[in-house]
């Protein structure tokens, strides 16, 4: 086990996702500070209840750990910074000993990433996140664009769960299931239904702009 600083958020962390943040509480200017002078992680956690800012917070127990890649120091000691999620881990103690949260965790790997299933499952996940997309840009007015996902399927369902509009504790879920096949079909089912959401908003706007034509 390796124990890292918590850092509680209202959001979840994905491994290969960047994460902003802005750092201004004197506790997390202490840990992020310590961050970056060892040049190690901490770990990114929802919060299961509290606040993200002033009082404690109880986080879940599986987050994703996030090295920092950027610091942009500015006055009183506040920060900015961008850092990337790297692995998932599951906390098996909490320590409040130190002004921030810190935990005892195990690392957690992805599993049935060789099954043959995923794959195709990867494919059929692809194709319906770049539906989703294309609705989404035709309903808001924007231009297509070429859409450039990761090509391993891991990572692939990890980008797509941090990028699909999902209620956190819909992607805390997919961010605790291990089995990757079990991942990508849960995605599959989510994206499917906001498919059909999607549509009919889009089939709504397109009979409104069809009638407006029509009164000009």
């Amino acid at each position: 086990m390796e124990r890292l600083p918590l850092f509680p958020l209202k959001g979840v962390l994905f491994p290969g996702a960047i994460l902003p943040l802005h750092i201004f509480e004197e506790r997390y200017k202490l840990m992020i500070g310590r961050c970056v002078d060892e040049q190690g992680p901490f770990g990114a956690v929802l919060i299961r209840s509290g606040e993200e800012v002033g009082g404690p917070a109880e986080p879940y127990d599986v987050g994703t750990t996030a090295r920092i890649s950027h610091v942009q120091r500015l006055p009183d000691g506040k920060m900015n910074l961008i850092a990337l999620g790297e692995r998932r881990f599951r906390i098996m103690g909490l320590d409040r000993s130190q002004p921030y949260l810190t935990g005892d965790v195990e690392y957690l790997d992805s599993e049935g990433t060789d099954v043959a299933e995923a794959e195709e499952l990867a494919g059929r996940v692809a194709a319906l996140f770049g539906e989703q997309v294309r609705l989404v840009m035709a309903i808001t007015g924007q231009w297509a664009r070429l859409l450039e996902l990761p090509s391993q399927s891991d990572r692939l369902a990890d980008f797509v769960a941090g990028q699909m509009d999902a209620p956190v504790s819909t992607k805390q879920e997919l961010l605790e299931t291990l089995s990757l096949p079990v991942r990508l079909r849960r995605e599959e089912e989510l994206l499917g239904d906001l498919i059909r959401r999607l549509t009919e908003r889009w089939e709504k706007e397109r009979r409104k702009k069809f009638a407006g034509a029509r009164l000009n």
